[in-house]
């Protein structure tokens, strides 16, 4: 196993911002639509629940406030990683595989010197975004120090590395809480179909990166799964069915994969912290709703019938 070493200084998460607890992060439309943050875990966020923002047709803002005095100890002070008269750009960075992009908001260019507090910000576009993708603050040379000190980088535009660990947020049209995606399978592709791809389900994240329920967006029967006409959105008994084989074989598949080490997995408690594992995932499934794992036929019928009490108790309580 080989290491690369950087070739000068470089910020290491959550090396930079120890505190990350004192982030605070807003998130807005246009119009006044409140996009419905809500904080999943530390360092995870859902957008789109109980609200009328729709990521197809309003734009997000994200905006991030950071102490300055912080900003300067962790950049400047005797373990950053610029000399004290060179110039830092911080920048909010938004990378995501489901939205194929990677993109900077504007740059904020930081001085050694007492101010008020940083307030970085990124507009992403209607239409832009979609399933998951990663936030987070990151920090270039924009002016090297007059004198070339071994250590520290010289070339402006150098990567400084994320000042801490990156927030995942989670946009789904419906605000859904799973990975579902809407891709176009072509008009004689299958309704729907599983993404699954990862290599080892106890360490990969229950994100869209490794699972997921892709919807052929240009299937003759599509809009039968959701009317996006309706404020609500509401999903349709026909997604019902759709979403509970899908979740169906996607605890099976971890089961097959974990072998023996699934049911003694099943016994441990679940994760409390940070983002949890697909094997997490399918675990705290298989509690909430007491699924039947003995077989595949019992799986679904179990999970179909745990969706269908999920549902009566939502609308009862409406």
């Amino acid at each position: 196993m080989s290491t690369r070493l950087p070739l000068y200084r470089m910020l290491n998460a959550p090396l930079g911002l120890e505190d990350e607890s004192e982030l605070d992060y807003v998130f807005r439309s246009h119009e006044g639509i409140d996009p419905g943050a809500t904080a999943l875990s530390n360092g995870q966020y859902t957008l789109g629940k109980n609200s009328d923002w729709n990521p197809a047709e309003h734009p997000l803002t994200v905006q991030c406030l950071i102490e300055r005095t912080q900003l300067l100890e962790v950049i400047f002070g005797p373990g950053g990683v610029a000399n004290t008269d060179a110039k830092v750009f911080l920048a909010l960075e938004w990378a995501s595989a489901d939205s194929c992009w990677r993109t900077l908001g504007p740059v904020y260019g930081l001085w050694n010197v007492e101010g008020k507090s940083v307030v970085l910000d990124i507009e992403l576009g209607a239409g832009t975004i979609r399933g998951s993708g990663l936030l987070s603050i990151q920090a270039f040379l924009g002016q090297q120090s007059a004198d070339l000190i071994p250590g520290f980088a010289h070339q402006p535009g150098a990567r400084l590395g994320p000042l801490a660990y990156p927030i995942d947020i989670v946009i789904d049209g419906d605000g859904s809480l799973f990975p579902v995606l809407e891709e176009s399978l072509g008009v004689e592709g299958p309704l729907w179909e599983l993404k699954a791809c990862w290599s080892d389900p106890q360490d990969e994240p229950f994100s869209s990166d490794y699972v997921a329920l892709v919807l052929n967006s240009t299937h003759p029967h599509f809009e039968l799964l959701r009317d996006r006409r309706t404020l609500n959105s509401e999903q349709s008994p026909l997604m019902r069915q759709v979403f509970a084989t899908w979740l169906s074989l996607v605890i099976f598949q971890v089961k097959k994969d974990m072998g023996a080490d699934f049911d003694t997995y099943l016994g441990a408690p679940d994760a409390d912290e940070g983002i949890a594992s697909i094997a997490d995932a399918v675990r705290s499934f298989i509690r909430l709703g007491d699924l039947n794992t003995s077989a595949l036929p019992e799986l679904f019928v179990s999970t179909q019938c745990w969706l269908d009490r999920r549902v009566r108790e939502v609308e009862s309580a409406a």
